[in-house]
């Protein structure tokens, strides 16, 4: 319910260009034109890489599935939310 009545937009980096364009839409006295200002400095950008494996057990990632049901469920939530905005944004050029 915070979700919707206080944020106009929450996006994550995981869906750069979405989160961009709702931005860009919903709040352009702040994001006008922030994908090509962003895509236009990607050469300043480096890419986190992780040296070791990231590979869980099943039975932890069982585990932590479990225990963070909550924060998968908003995370879900967010994310349709912003593709549902986008959609929204976007309609007449599908």
């Amino acid at each position: 319910m915070n979700v919707e009545r206080e944020y106009a937009v929450v996006g994550s980096w995981e869906n750069t260009n979405v989160t961009l364009a709702v931005l860009e839409a919903y709040i352009p006295r702040y994001f006008a034109n922030a994908r090509r200002v962003y895509y236009s400095k990607t050469e300043k950008f480096t890419i986190n890489t992780v040296s070791h494996d990231t590979h869980l057990d099943k039975d932890v990632e069982e585990y932590l599935r479990s225990s963070f049901s909550f924060e998968f469920e908003l995370y879900y939530f967010i994310k349709q939310r912003l593709y549902k905005q986008y959609i929204a944004v976007y309609k007449d050029e599908f």
